[in-house]
């Protein structure tokens, strides 16, 4: 994070299934969707805010929970 309290993260923008798709390259499982490139690029800025909060407040809490998924 830089300074001024900001930072900058990669975007990859996917077409896909009529929408495009968003994946933040920096933050693992914050993907997003939109109608438009630009509604994508929105979102995936909303999704890296509210990824960061909650990393924010978890920080220090040591919970695990092992999932098996069968696909």
């Amino acid at each position: 994070m830089e300074s001024n309290g900001s930072a900058t993260f990669q975007v990859a923008l996917h077409r896909a299934m009529g929408l495009y798709i968003a994946r933040v390259q920096e933050l693992p499982g914050c993907i997003c969707r939109g109608a438009t490139e630009v509604e994508a690029v929105e979102m995936a800025r909303a999704s890296i805010r509210a990824y960061l909060q909650v990393t924010r407040a978890l920080e220090g809490d040591r919970a695990t929970v092992h999932v098996q998924i069968r696909v």
